[in-house]
């Protein structure tokens, strides 16, 4: 699939982010108008990712986020319980892109196209969501112990389903050594590696479409490359 169609049927873009969070998070909201909850959802996350990428979430006040958010403090407390449920939300949101991406692609017969999918898709879809993949990294142990767990279980699952994959598209049938956890953890490390050092893939001789598939392709042909040797 090229970037700019998945970018076309990507539901988890501008506002629809917030209203999926709203969604998923409405009895812990506090003011059950949607609308202005997902306008101020918005700007807490917007500003969250501002801030804490100059400071780190850890040093963040919810001060220096009204400040920011141009909110009142009610207006904070009207869409988040805490400081620490921001981290939750984040969580949350990466979780439900996550699932989606793997939930579709295992419904694929043709196994190599679940597997492509399910790496493909990631890439881009933390192209497109870019702060929150980025933030739960560096995060996760701003979160409570019990999502803590929850927030490892997203990796866990990403390997496993690209785990049983590969031993079913392997013609060899060859796991020593756990070779397909392997190489589902160094696909998901190839993953990972694009929306954390994104600086190191900025290339003036191609627009930022044509990077991103590039990318993707070359992680595919890798994992290809392993699964043969």
């Amino acid at each position: 699939m090229k970037f700019e169609d998945f970018k076309a049927s990507f539901p988890y873009r501008g506002k629809s982010v917030y209203a999926r969070l709203f969604a998923l998070h409405c009895e812990n909201i506090k003011t059950k108008k949607e609308k202005f909850a997902v306008n101020n959802l918005e700007k807490i996350f917007k500003a969250t990712f501002k801030i804490s990428s100059k400071i780190g979430f850890h040093e963040m006040s919810l001060r220096e986020l009204c400040r920011e958010t141009e909110l009142s403090m009610g207006g904070i407390y009207s869409c988040i319980e805490s400081k620490e449920m921001i981290a939750i939300m984040v969580k949350d949101m990466v979780k439900t892109v996550s699932s989606d991406i793997i939930d579709n692609a295992l419904r694929h017969k043709n196994r190599k196209h679940a597997l492509e999918e399910i790496v493909t898709h990631h890439i881009f879809a933390a192209e497109l969501l870019h702060p929150w993949f980025y933030f739960l990294y560096f995060e996760t142990r701003s979160l409570p112990t019990s999502h803590q767990k929850d927030s490892k279980t997203i990796e866990t699952r990403i390997t496993s389903a690209l785990e049983s994959i590969l031993s079913e598209i392997d013609s060899n049938k060859d796991n020593s050594n756990n070779k397909y956890h392997f190489i589902a953890t160094m696909a998901l490390s190839m993953v990972q590696e694009r929306y954390l050092k994104y600086w190191k893939y900025k290339d003036a001789s191609m627009t930022i479409d044509q990077s991103i598939e590039n990318y993707a392709d070359e992680t595919l042909k890798l994992i290809y490359a392993s699964l043969k040797n």
